[in-house]
């Protein structure tokens, strides 16, 4: 017999061991963001605190801050003293709402990220923007239509059941279905994955020269395997139906949001620290292609980089002709050489 066929009695009796073990999976994963927040704090004053407000600067922070909130609220509902199932009911589903639009948010940030990688390439840039809108649709009508069958374990069932019995935080059971809102995140990262694997594989001839590449792969791989694995983890085990020691943590603890939410953070700090050691910004790193297309080095000084004019290689299309006065870019920038000189970002 299903959990969906049992007596409710039993099903709010056996819920009841799995909404505990969510609600101190939840405090656990809060003290780890909180912690994590705190260590990268430094960081995240140093490149996102001051400068123009660009999309990628209102991503990182609506992601620093709403998993933070998110997490925060739900260890609310889980402790709440004596909380009625009017109050319990909506609270989790806002809960839940508000987890699938912060890892949208995520989702937001790597999409932007893979987006400029493809300058040039409207097809390509169009269905990257089409596959986050799909993953996120989705993703909420799935919960839609999930959320609505959650069951809120009343106080007075319980106290009934267990004499002696102190009623504190909301207490509910597994939604039918719920582990489908999981898959679309999936799919998506995998096709984000792809592309930016394409796109450093693509010149993997210049790997050793192009230190963009190499952190963009290195990172990526990174990142896809953290969503992989929490992924993979919350739907297997949100799947379980007649596990509730399991099932019931991976939907209502936020692994999935935590997990994925400090691992993009950490992407962010990584193209950023690239960024400032070559002096420039990250808009310009991914977009600029012909610096991942052409061999180059770093040089002794702040903001110095040679670029060598022979080429290594020739089964790629390039995008930027050199000749001995100038350099025309696909943005109609002009790139000014000399034998040796300082790189300027403002004149891009």
């Amino acid at each position: 017999m299903t959990m969906a066929e049992a007596d409710p009695h039993v099903v709010f009796a056996i819920s009841l061991e799995g909404t505990e073990i969510a609600r101190m999976l939840s405090i656990a994963l809060f003290s780890l963001a909180v912690y994590e927040y705190l260590i990268t704090l430094d960081e995240e004053i140093k490149y996102f605190w001051t400068g123009k407000w660009t999309l990628s600067r209102v991503l990182f922070l609506v992601n620093r801050y709403l998993a933070l909130s998110i997490m925060a609220f739900s260890i609310v509902c889980y402790s709440i003293s004596n909380p009625s199932v009017n109050f319990c009911k909506p609270a989790i589903q806002l809960a839940l709402s508000l987890n699938i639009l912060a890892i949208g948010t995520i989702q937001a940030m790597l999409a932007a990220r893979v987006w400029y990688l493809f300058q040039g390439k409207m097809v390509l840039q169009c269905a990257i923007i089409a596959a986050f809108l799909a993953s996120l649709a989705s993703s909420f009508i799935l919960l839609g239509l999930s959320v609505a069958q959650i069951k809120v374990i009343p106080g007075d069932f319980l106290a009934d059941l267990f004499p002696g019995y102190i009623n504190e935080g909301c207490k509910v059971t597994r939604p039918p279905h719920i582990w489908r809102i999981f898959l679309p995140s999936l799919v998506l990262h995998t096709i984000l994955y792809i592309l930016t694997a394409y796109r450093a594989l693509k010149n993997r001839h210049l790997l050793k020269q192009a230190p963009i590449l190499k952190r963009l792969l290195r990172d990526g791989g990174f990142f896809y395997f953290v969503v992989f694995a929490s992924v993979m983890i919350t739907t297997v085990f949100s799947f379980l139906e007649n596990k509730p020691r399991l099932n019931i943590p991976a939907i209502y603890s936020h692994f999935l949001l935590a997990a994925t939410s400090i691992a993009i953070s950490r992407v962010m700090f990584s193209i950023h620290s690239l960024a400032e050691k070559l002096g420039s910004d990250t808009a310009w790193l991914l977009t600029n292609a012909q610096l991942s297309r052409v061999s180059w080095r770093k040089g002794r000084h702040s903001r110095e980089i040679f670029v060598d004019r022979t080429p290594v290689y020739s089964d790629i299309e390039m995008d930027v002709k050199l000749d001995r006065s100038s350099t025309k870019s696909s943005f109609g920038s002009t790139l000014r050489e000399t034998h040796v000189g300082k790189w300027d970002a403002d004149s891009w």
